[in-house]
């Protein structure tokens, strides 16, 4: 399971906060909605739940609607549900969790990382939180900011193979290959057949050198997943190191369509191009690698905009 798709479980295991209104009205409707579930009519759920929260202004029934959502796929709608149960309950830890990984989900890391900054300041001694917010900056980009409270995390709650794989993540993306190696390693010897955690080692063994363990390690994560952005980036590599050019142009352009984002794939592809002869691709990937590369950069550059704001708001 994926930090995000783990981030998504999670929150549709969470406790609900109570609210105002008419209690046994409001809780009559409630329970129909839990019923209406149990038997599987998840739209005749979601609108007692919609009716219950906007005519008895119920945070509950509001976190329990934005949960079908969510499972449903309907993050966009999620996210407006919870909007409102936190305008009505804008300090609520149950709110605050729920948007927070209905965003992560979502691939929405800003507003996320903006939530569980209050939300570790609320409650600084909560593994889980530290853990989202480090997941969240890994999503941004900021991978330096990502390592603090991933380490806060792992000394809160030891040996979590999520949160070491996200250390491990966050070290590969500052070529710390070393330190990399250490989380990486452990997180698998607590989880073995961890997609990600094996493309991350893969990606630190190459990046220290030890092509043929990267190598190795890849090829067990594409077995499983074969579409992995990393572990096709990491194949990409080794096969250049090989001069296997052709092979390593397919795994870089495997790496680049899965993660589209990435600068990495970009750059490496712009090498294998120009030892195939074609200067022209080359260079387009050049230019693609150098314009992924600036949206990452604005993106951090907004992060600590951010952060900066709520400081001297006084909301951290």
């Amino acid at each position: 399971m994926t930090p995000l798709s783990a981030a998504l479980a999670l929150m549709l295991l969470l406790p609900v906060a109570q609210a105002g209104g008419s209690p046994q009205e409001r809780d009559a409707i409630i329970k129909s909605a839990s019923a209406a579930v149990s038997a599987g009519r998840r739209a005749e759920a979601k609108e007692l739940l919609r009716g219950a929260a906007e005519k008895y202004k119920s945070v509950q029934a509001y976190l329990l609607l934005a949960r079908l959502q969510s499972a449903e796929g309907d993050a966009s709608g999620a996210l407006e549900t919870l909007r409102k149960a936190r305008a009505l309950a804008p300090n609520s830890e149950d709110v605050l969790s729920a948007f927070a990984q209905v965003s992560l989900a979502a691939r929405m890391p800003l507003p996320a990382i903006d939530t569980l900054r209050s939300l570790v300041r609320l409650c600084p001694t909560v593994a889980q939180y530290q853990y989202l917010l480090g997941v969240g900056l890994l999503s941004a980009g900021d991978a330096l900011s990502a390592v603090a409270p991933l380490t806060k995390a792992d000394e809160l709650e030891a040996d979590r193979p999520q949160t070491l794989t996200a250390l491990g993540l966050a070290y590969n993306n500052q070529k710390l290959f070393a330190d990399a190696k250490t989380r990486l390693t452990r997180s698998l010897e607590l989880d073995p057949e961890n997609v990600d955690t094996l493309a991350a080692l893969a990606e630190a063994e190459a990046g220290a050198g030890d092509t043929a363990a990267a190598e190795t390690h890849a090829a067990r994560a594409l077995a499983k997943t074969p579409t992995h952005a990393t572990a096709n980036l990491v194949i990409g590599m080794v096969r250049m190191t090989q001069q296997r050019y052709p092979e390593a142009r397919d795994a870089l352009l495997a790496a680049a369509a899965a993660d589209p984002h990435s600068p990495k794939p970009e750059y490496q592809l712009s090498l294998v191009f120009a030892r195939l002869g074609d200067e022209a691709t080359a260079q387009r990937h050049v230019d693609l690698y150098r314009e992924k590369l600036r949206e990452m950069e604005q993106a951090i550059k907004a992060l600590h905009q951010g952060a900066t704001t709520a400081r001297a708001s006084g909301r951290q």
